[in-house]
């Protein structure tokens, strides 16, 4: 692979996008943050408001810090995977966000707007939809007008549609490792309409997993080079360059209710997990890692891919892990995958941290048998000042 042309589906990570553009349109007084969403979504017959809480309204201030207790079900969504780009051909953005996120659904917390955090994939998509609505063109194509191309960024090697690449052979290819029949069952079960398929006739095995879209895109969808998504992050560490005003990334950093918001999580999955439950800013995630150092960034996780983006929290270095493995099949064995991730994180932050000039070292000090663990992994590590520190690709079967 190679960090300039393979093209990943950066999943998750795409959420820092939508805070991008709100902000944006925050700078231009096009939308304020804590004003209800209805008044910009401009659909009198389709309000959306929590059904036992509708004196709370659901602002941008709270779709982008997982706040607004919006929870579509996660079958649900994964149901609404659909290969290639099917699924932009059944419903566009606001047609899906309006099905499931209205008040006569049962998809909601029991707990009023701005009260608890619940990570909200459909509750980001529709803050991309706001974009849409408030800048009149569609949240990918201004993504790649007002944020990828002032960036210097090749749009034409920036989407979310298969339809949006010339030459889809540099789209990075989705792979899972099944140990034994009930792990690629796992996969036939929970989502039969991607016709996942076996690499072998033995176990353990690779299974392939084809290229798919779904239409709530903006939360994870994105597709770019490593390259590419560096020069976004670059961005943000540089305090928003041309893009932005150091304000508005100041905001977007900062922990919604100062952390005084607690994370819903009624039967304790969240806190019995090796992973410290996040802290959210504006779509930018604080994470607390087994070093007991807080990142800022985002992951990313699809079918078929795990990645992740983070900065240290003295702004000087990012890190951009993005792999085409994935890591939540078979279930008990995701946290050692996410084990491995971070192994690999604090390793590259330990190895140039301090003194930049020592990068070869590290190099060499690095244990390339972790990433066994994936199939590919592409991954970008630089310094506040542009400098490219490490590159590399690898693959292992």
């Amino acid at each position: 692979m190679d960090v300039e042309k393979s093209i990943f589906a950066v999943a998750s990570i795409s959420k820092t996008f939508i805070a991008v553009a709100v902000m944006q349109l925050v700078e231009k007084e096009l939308v304020d943050l804590d004003t209800d969403i209805n008044q910009y979504l401009s659909e009198p017959r389709q309000r959306i408001f929590h059904p036992n809480y509708p004196s709370h309204s659901i602002t941008l201030r709270r779709l982008l810090s997982h706040s607004s207790s919006i929870a579509v079900d996660e079958s649900i969504q994964l149901s609404l995977y659909q290969l290639g780009d099917t699924a932009f051909e059944q419903s566009t953005l606001a047609e899906i966000l309006f099905t499931h996120i209205n008040p006569n659904t049962s998809n909601w917390l029991p707990k009023p707007p701005g009260t608890v955090a619940f990570y909200s994939n459909y509750g980001s998509s529709l803050a991309g939809l706001v974009v849409e609505r408030v800048a009149n063109m569609s949240f990918d194509q201004y993504v790649k007008e007002k944020i990828m191309k002032p960036l210097s960024i090749d749009i034409s090697k920036v989407g979310v549609r298969l339809a949006d690449f010339s030459n889809r052979e540099e789209l990075v290819k989705h792979y899972a490792y099944a140990f034994n029949a009930s792990n690629l069952n796992e996969w036939i079960q929970g989502m039969p309409q991607l016709n996942v398929t076996q690499l072998s006739d033995n176990f353990p095995t690779w299974l392939y997993i084809p290229f798919f879209g779904f239409s709530a895109y903006p939360a994870g969808l994105f597709r770019m080079s490593t390259r590419s998504l560096s020069k976004f992050l670059q961005m943000f560490m540089n305090n928003g360059s041309t893009l932005l005003s150091p304000r508005s990334i100041a905001e977007m950093k900062l922990i919604v209710g100062n952390g005084l918001i607690p994370y819903y999580d009624p039967h304790g999955i969240v806190n019995s997990s090796i992973i410290a439950p996040p802290t959210f800013g504006l779509s930018w995630t604080w994470q607390t890692l087994s070093d007991g150092r807080r990142y800022i960034g985002h992951s990313g996780s699809l079918p078929g891919s795990r990645h992740w983006m983070l900065i240290n929290e003295k702004n000087t270095v990012g890190v951009i892990i993005l792999t085409n493995g994935d890591s939540n099949v078979p279930s008990d064995r995701s946290s050692q995958y996410y084990k491995i991730l971070e192994n690999i994180h604090l390793a590259l932050i330990q190895c140039f941290e301090t003194e930049i000039s020592k990068s070869s070292a590290c190099h060499r000090n690095i244990s390339f048998f972790e990433f066994s663990m994936m199939m590919f992994f592409s991954f970008l590590f630089f310094s506040l000042n542009d400098h490219l520190l490490l590159n590399e690709n690898e693959f292992h079967q």
